[in-house]
């Protein structure tokens, strides 16, 4: 099985997913919104796992960017998901910076919430970006994910949590429904002419 394309494709998603899950489940991160003592006696007594977490979340940018440059390219796919790949990066490297260097956790924090909202834009970019050769019914479900992950990103910092678990929920299942479609996809025939 080649390493990118195809069902190895889909392989490189649910690894993704896995990966995700696993960060995902490993601390929930204060906000700008908490006291900075809550912030920095969080990143005190979590260190190890905040620092295990983003390391699991940077791991998890090599199977996403493997599954990203497996779906059928277009003009935006790559610069949508290199963004992703750029704007997560900040946000796994915000966290160790707390952890480094505590006296700063309520800044760094707001530095670290604007970075997540971001994130969330950026990902309904890559999914946009990523359906754009797919059936209308995939497409439309990338619409009303990334729908929901705009409105995330720009109703969390307000204060409005409703969709901040189901925002990064729906994006894990849709990368899921990708991957899955990628496996059961027959692989493409290369047509071969006569006489060559």
């Amino acid at each position: 099985m080649r390493l990118l394309g195809g069902r190895a494709g889909g392989a490189w998603g649910i690894a993704f997913v896995v990966l995700v899950l696993v960060s995902a489940a490993m601390a929930s991160l204060p906000t700008a919104g908490d006291s900075e003592a809550t912030i920095a006696a969080f990143y005190r007594d979590h260190a190890t796992i905040v620092v295990l977490q983003q390391v699991i979340g940077v791991l998890a940018l090599l199977p996403l960017v493997a599954f990203g440059l497996s779906i059928a390219p277009n003009r935006w796919l790559r610069p949508a998901l290199f963004l992703l790949v750029a704007v997560e990066l900040v946000t796994n490297i915000v966290p160790l910076v707390i952890v480094a260097a505590p006296g700063a956790a309520h800044p760094l924090t707001l530095v670290e919430d604007l970075a997540d909202s971001a994130l969330f834009v950026s990902v309904a970019l890559f999914l946009i970006a990523a359906t754009l050769g797919e059936a209308l019914w995939l497409r439309a479900i990338a619409y009303a994910v990334g729908a929901a992950c705009i409105i995330r990103a720009l109703a969390s910092p307000l204060g409005v949590t409703a969709l901040d678990l189901v925002a990064p929920l729906a994006f894990v299942l849709f990368v899921l429904l990708l991957s899955i479609r990628l496996l059961v996809k027959p692989p493409m025939q290369v047509a071969v002419q006569p006489g060559r």
